[in-house]
């Protein structure tokens, strides 16, 4: 490397840091910025911590896990039912480790016919990361749409089961006419509560169960009302139509929030994936033009700083666009 070469380097570099000096800069100084403000909001609204949050907003919740836990802390989660929570709610029949490892052997076979094709080992490498981001947002999307799918199901559940007690029918024919009248997953839910209390269990306890593992805030505070309510007495067809009400509320706000970052979601898609398609067609198209980014180790770092910095302004979009009601 001659003279003008490696002060051509050093200012491409210097370049580099400063740009992304600046840029880190900004997005320190808006976060603080941003957590004084909330502070300032939580002050103003009494809220003094995440625990006082927690007891103002779930209360009742809270109140029914510590009666049935003894107050114990629970423990945390073995990584065979986070994987069991997340066969759930992406809604695959297959378990999902075997899910799992059939995308890792996918990316590491299109990694290996990558590199024998001879387009280097940082491009295979690209390639099966790629395949593990499409893997993840696709997983994502599927998830978001089965709970929109859940909430839509579980009002309309709601209304059925507050006719049927109109009407005279017990707790657990309304149950069995949702499982009859609904799809999966709402329906699939009732009628393993119907089976459940035809094989003797307790319907409260058959309630619980499916709310602990739905892992899903609605049907955890329906089984709470309902269990207080079997227990002390009262209108549970009120208590479901009230449920119902608030639930369609809540999805007409949500849907408000999305329109309100859509632009917001969509730029941060379009920035994450124009530099990534652009540098792909470019090893593809033309090998020796990036050829230096593999073969020296001012190119590698910059790669790295790339990706670091990519994956951190997509956190921060990410959080930008999230809105929280």
């Amino acid at each position: 490397m001659n003279r003008q070469e490696l002060f051509n380097t050093v200012i491409m570099a210097s370049v580099f840091v400063l740009v992304f000096s600046a840029w880190t800069s900004c997005v320190l100084l808006w976060m603080v910025q941003y957590s004084r403000r909330r502070k300032r909001l939580q002050q103003r609204m009494g809220v003094v911590d995440a625990e006082t949050r927690r007891s103002e907003a779930l209360q009742l919740w809270r109140e029914d896990q510590q009666i049935r836990r003894g107050g114990r802390r629970k423990a945390k989660e073995p990584l065979s039912a986070r994987l069991e929570r997340l066969r759930q709610a992406a809604g695959w029949k297959t378990p999902a480790h075997i899910v799992l490892l059939a995308v890792a052997g996918t990316a590491v076979l299109v990694a290996v016919v990558v590199v024998t094709l001879g387009y280097g080992f940082w491009l295979g490498l690209g390639a099966a990361t790629a395949i593990g981001v499409v893997f993840h947002v696709m997983t994502k999307k599927r998830v978001s749409t089965r709970i929109t799918l859940f909430e839509t199901q579980f009002v309309d559940s709601l209304r059925i089961a507050a006719r049927a007690l109109r009407a005279g029918h017990p707790l657990t024919g309304a149950f069995h006419a949702i499982s009859e009248e609904i799809d999966d997953p709402v329906g699939t839910i009732f009628a393993e509560i119907c089976q459940e209390q035809t094989l003797g269990r307790d319907l409260q306890e058959s309630i619980r169960r499916v709310a602990d593992s739905a892992h899903n805030m609605d049907l955890k505070l329906f089984a709470t009302a309902v269990s207080i309510q079997m227990t002390t007495g009262g209108n549970l067809a009120e208590v479901m139509e009230s449920l119902a009400a608030v639930m369609r509320g809540r999805m007409r706000l949500n849907r408000k929030v999305r329109v309100l970052t859509s632009s917001s979601r969509m730029s941060k898609n379009t920035l994450l994936a124009v530099p990534v398609f652009l540098f792909l067609f470019l090893n593809i198209a033309s090998p020796e033009y990036v050829g230096v980014m593999y073969s020296t180790w001012v190119g590698r770092a910059m790669l790295i700083g790339t990706a670091a910095s990519m994956l951190f302004g997509a956190w921060v979009m990410g959080r930008l666009s999230v809105i929280r009601y």
